[in-house]
């Protein structure tokens, strides 16, 4: 039996991380290369062998499929095995199997069955995300004219108050919702102007966009569960709002007269006192300069 499991694990081809020296080996570093480099990864989080025996046949399952996703899916295949990245990634329990591509992240929530791991990664190319900003906002949602490319559920967020889990739960609520709501985040240090149009204060911040009407999500819990269920129908228990539109180039002029007026109003003011000092006195010169003087006897 162990020579059989060995024999499986030579077809389990492994990219880049993996190493018998741990001491000497960085699963991390070696990680974060890897995503600098962009390319779609399957990612199996896993334990060291023998530890775990659900492990075990997941390792042996993936590794009979990782001929055809890296050839068909275009993706490399990895083993992680540090506490620390499941923790990155939310992922509370071994194994598991996370796709990550576009620094888009996916857990699978399925059965290790060869056939659903393998249709679920097809069907997930490409992921359900879409990254929004202030110049394709409204062009592609159409959020305030109608709303013809459909519903859209969107996360607000900074960069920082929204980690990697939860824009992975976002991208895992996508999936389910795939073809029925359009699901984007929205970088509001890149969006401002997105950002104060739909006035966004706390971090992050779910909305959803139907109908003209936007819904503000209040659940205690954001989870893959609570976000499906949000765009389902549980948005009707939040407060419709319209949807403002988008500003004119004249509401912009306004508001960046009105917010240059605001931070720099003293010295404005300091100027205003000055140059009105100035011009006074420069007509009192004038005038006196013209009274005509009589001539001494």
């Amino acid at each position: 039996m162990a020579i059989v499991i060995q024999v499986l694990f030579s077809v389990f081809i492994l990219k880049a991380i993996y190493a018998q020296n741990t001491e000497t080996y960085n699963e991390v570093a070696e990680f974060e290369e890897l995503l600098k480099l962009g390319t779609p990864l399957v990612v199996l989080f896993t334990e060291e062998c023998c530890a775990c025996t659900d492990c075990v046949e997941a390792e042996v399952l993936i590794g009979g499929l990782s001929q055809q996703i890296e050839e068909n899916v275009m993706a490399d295949v990895v083993r992680l095995k540090k506490k620390d990245l499941r923790t990155r990634y939310g992922v509370k329990n071994v194994p598991a199997l996370v796709f990550i591509r576009d620094n888009k992240a996916a857990l699978y929530d399925g059965k290790f069955d060869l056939d659903e791991v393998y249709t679920w990664l097809q069907e997930n190319k490409e992921p359900a995300t879409i990254d929004l900003n202030d110049e394709t906002f409204e062009h592609l949602t159409q959020a305030a004219t109608g709303a013809t490319t459909g519903d859209w559920l969107v996360v607000f967020h900074d960069g920082n108050c929204c980690k990697n889990r939860e824009l992975m739960h976002l991208e895992n609520a996508g999936i389910k919702l795939r073809n029925r709501v359009n699901v984007a985040s929205v970088n509001i240090r890149k969006a401002v102007e997105t950002a104060e149009r739909f006035k966004v204060t706390k971090c992050p911040s779910i909305i959803f966009f139907r109908h003209q009407k936007m819904y503000r999500f209040s659940l205690p819990d954001v989870t893959p569960a609570t976000l499906r269920r949000f765009a389902e129908g549980f948005y009707k228990n939040s407060k419709a709002e319209n949807v403002p539109f988008p500003p004119s180039p004249f509401d912009r002029f306004r508001d960046k007269v009105i917010k240059f007026y605001s931070d720099y109003w003293y010295s404005l003011l300091v100027i205003l006192a000055v140059t009105t000092v100035c011009t006074t006195t420069l007509l009192i010169c004038t005038v006196i300069q013209k009274i005509p003087h009589k001539k001494s006897e």
